[in-house]
């Protein structure tokens, strides 16, 4: 809800400066792109359309954009997922868990056939122009949704005796940018750098970091050696990749 509730405040202020005469704010450019990005046991497809502002004094090397991106994920099989909920993977939540070692007795293994997932978030860029035709971009996801096909699942649970049960796992539904291990559901990031070849076409390349997420359909139940009740729903991998693109400028000032 917080993270939501952020997000419409962004929305309604995006809305106001489209209207009015900000001060060292203002609306520059929109653009659309596509890129694909790879590690080789997992690759993503992600499309983005984005509205930047200027801001600062000259409204031109530093810009602020909102935008959407659908990423289309796909890994290999037997992929491997682990505990998502930050109460059993650092045993607290908050700011703190960004920070915080990992408990490797809470965390469990998902194994899952090959995977497809398509998540759809609305997304926050911060984007600086340092020479006329170059300029570097970080991106992040910050809340959406994801859909794609069940998959057969194999759980191996147990710091001790481990055991195995064969289950369904599904996409996570809900996705939402929380901080690190609290975040819920499917969500990417970028740290780009842009070149322009022509006056409305720029070639991008550099690194994506996507978490991916699936729920599963029958979870189980039991208290590990050091005493914690383990019950986890939903299970993650965490890629980082390496790609290029393309994107297209609409419209400049």
């Amino acid at each position: 809800m917080k993270n939501l509730l952020f997000l419409a405040i962004i929305l309604s202020s995006t809305v106001l400066y489209s209207q009015q005469k900000i001060p060292f704010i203002s609306r520059n450019t929109q653009e659309a792109g596509a890129s694909l990005n790879s590690n080789g046991s997992f690759s993503a497809l992600a499309l983005t359309g984005t509205q930047y502002w200027g801001v600062g004094k000259k409204k031109k090397n530093f810009k602020l954009g909102l935008g959407t991106r659908l990423t289309s994920s796909f890994g290999s099989n037997n992929l491997e997922y682990i505990t998502a909920p930050a109460i059993l993977t650092s045993g607290q939540t908050g700011p703190g868990v960004f920070f915080a070692e990992q408990i490797t007795q809470n965390i469990d293994t998902l194994s899952l056939n090959a995977t497809q997932l398509n998540a759809l978030n609305a997304y926050l860029a911060l984007r600086f122009d340092f020479a006329q035709k170059w300029g570097i971009e970080f991106n992040i996801d910050l809340t959406g949704f994801s859909f794609g096909g069940n998959k057969e699942a194999k759980l191996i649970y147990g710091d001790g005796i481990q055991s195995i049960q064969n289950s369904k796992a599904k996409p996570t539904f809900f996705n939402a940018l929380l901080i690190s291990d609290n975040d819920l559901g499917s969500l990417n990031s970028a740290l780009m750098l842009s070149y322009k070849i022509k006056s409305q076409l720029k070639v991008i390349a550099g690194a994506s970091f996507l978490f991916n997420e699936y729920t599963l359909e029958s979870p189980v139940t039991y208290t590990n050696s050091i005493g914690t009740k383990v019950n986890a729903e939903r299970y993650r991998t965490k890629q980082l990749m390496f790609g290029v693109g393309i994107n297209y400028v609409f419209k400049k000032k």
